[in-house]
Order: C-alpha cells, then sequence, then structure tokens
C-alpha cells in the first residue's frame, strides 16, 4: 500500500462517525479513567487500576466470571506506567483488541494474546513522553504565565484563569484521545513511531514549555544589586553595568542556577532557604535590596 493510500485510509478512519454503542464506551472510559492513579505501587505502578479501569469492558466481551474473562484480567494487571491523560487512547485500543481477540477465538481462529500486551507497552513510554511535554511542559507553564499576573495583584481571577487553561485541554485530550484510539486502531501508531512523528510532536511541545519558561523568568523574576561605589571620583553602578552587558542577567541567572541545582535531586526547599538566607546576607551588605 502507497504512502497517499495509507494517508487516505487514516482519514477515513478519523472521519467515520462512532455509533452510539462506541460513543457511550467513549464517554465511559472518559470516566473511569480518571481514576488510574487512585491505585498506584513501586512493582506495578498504575498496572492494578488499569486493570480494575477494564472491568466492565470485559466482563461485557467474555461474560462475567467466565475463565476468559480472569485470563484477560491477569494480562492486564501487569506494570503499566504513562501520563493520565493520554492513558484513554489507550485504554479504547486494548477494549478493541480484547474484541478483536473475542471474535477470532468464536470463530476457531489462532490470536496472538501477547500481541496487546506488546501495544500496551510499545504505547505507553512515547505517550508518557507526549504527555509530560504537554501538561508538565507546556500546559502548566502556559496556565501559570497566564494566571500570575492576576494573582499578584490578589485576583480570584488568577486561579480561575489557571483551572481552566489547564483542564480544558486535559478534558479534550482525555475525551478525543479515547475516541481517536477507537477509531484509528493500533496500526496507525506502529506507523507514527517508526516515521519519528511521535518524537517529532514530543520535541515541539518541550520547546515551546522552554519559551514560556523564558518568558516568565523576564517577566516575573526579579533580582537587582544596588551596590554603588565611588572610584575617583566616578560613580559606579553595578547594575548599570550588567544590564550593558545582558539585560535581565541577574535574573537569568538565578533561573539557571536553581534550575541546575533542582536537576541533581536536591530538594526545592532547600533551595527556597538558600534564597531566604542569600537575599538577607545581600541586603544587609547592601549589594541588593
Amino acid at each position: 500500500m502507497t504512502n497517499t493510500a495509507v494517508m487516505n485510509t487514516e482519514t477515513n478512519s478519523l472521519k467515520r462517525k462512532l455509533t452510539p454503542q462506541e460513543r457511550k464506551l467513549v464517554r465511559s472510559v472518559f470516566w473511569r479513567s480518571m481514576f488510574l492513579m487512585f491505585c498506584t505501587s513501586y512493582t506495578k505502578q498504575q498496572g492494578t487500576t488499569f486493570g480494575w479501569t477494564l472491568i466492565p469492558y470485559l466482563e461485557e466481551i467474555y461474560g462475567k466470571g467466565t475463565d476468559e474473562f480472569y485470563k484477560a484480567m491477569s494480562r492486564h494487571q501487569d506494570f503499566f506506567n504513562t501520563t493520565p491523560g493520554m492513558a484513554p487512547f489507550i485504554f479504547t485500543m486494548v477494549i478493541s483488541m480484547e474484541k478483536e481477540r473475542k471474535a477470532a477465538l468464536d470463530a476457531g481462529k489462532p490470536f496472538d494474546d501477547s500481541s496487546i500486551e506488546a501495544i500496551k507497552v510499545a504505547l505507553m513510554g512515547p505517550f508518557a513522553g507526549i504527555g509530560d511535554s504537554i501538561y508538565s511542559g507546556a500546559l502548566r507553564i502556559i496556565a501559570t504565565g497566564i494566571a500570575l499576573g492576576f494573582c499578584q495583584a490578589g485576583s480570584i481571577l488568577g486561579p480561575i484563569l489557571f483551572a481552566l487553561v489547564y483542564n480544558i485541554p486535559n478534558i479534550m485530550i482525555r475525551y478525543f484521545g479515547a475516541e481517536y484510539g477507537l477509531k484509528l486502531g493500533n496500526t496507525y501508531i506502529a506507523k507514527a513511531l517508526q516515521s519519528g512523528a511521535i518524537k517529532a510532536f514530543t520535541k515541539g511541545f518541550s520547546v515551546l514549555g522552554l519559551i514560556m519558561t523564558g518568558a516568565m523568568t523576564a517577566q516575573y523574576v526579579s533580582f537587582k544589586t544596588t551596590f554603588v561605589a565611588d572610584f575617583g571620583g566616578t560613580a559606579f553602578n553595578l547594575q548599570n553595568v550588567l544590564d550593558q552587558i545582558l539585560p535581565g542577567l541577574l535574573p537569568l541567572l538565578l533561573t539557571l542556577g536553581t534550575f541546575g541545582y533542582l536537576r541533581k535531586k536536591n530538594k526545592p526547599v532547600n533551595a527556597m532557604i538558600f534564597m531566604f538566607v542569600a537575599a538577607v546576607v545581600l541586603t544587609l551588605l547592601k549589594i541588593c535590596g
């Protein structure tokens, strides 16, 4: 099949309207996936709640209390870990594959059970990268940048805007992720992994998050020196010299230094204590104020 034919097939899949039963499934997965982080462990991470989320769908496919139901539940109790907002896509894809398995068994055809687990394992890593880039690297920073000015002014719009800017995309990603997982199937993701599209998507959101971090640093991090000295009748203003080198140099150095400190797995509280002590000392020395 040519690339054009593949693209046409994927486009037609996205345009396909869901049946009422499929729409009900999407809504159900959307709500049940909200509990993915309610029971995590070091050995299985989200594996236990992944299996719990699938219970009603596996009961509908194989029948309640049947041997095939318990075999399916056993398959979905293994390790699983991804960004929760991206999980509905994987849920609906797994449910589709379980339905394919049941149809194959009813028709007396062989079905590779390991392929279902292979899809889960193949998706959870890349989707975690995409999800972390979207939620932590972009959405959270954008929402903070929009809300911070209102919060500093004491406006109630600050937390409200943060909640809206962060959660409206979150809800849309969850819902339409479940819908697209049902429409596209596992072959599309395999192609996206091979072509590098997912890697490019992740990198794009990471770059966006870094841009927003730089903008917020320039706007909200304030750090200036008040050091002024007289050298032979010539006034020396340290802040003016630093501004001539690079405006905002001190806030940038403070941000990069804090970032480097936290990347070494140090505690944020220690960084805050250090900055507080340094601020007191520098003020008493009349270097800052």
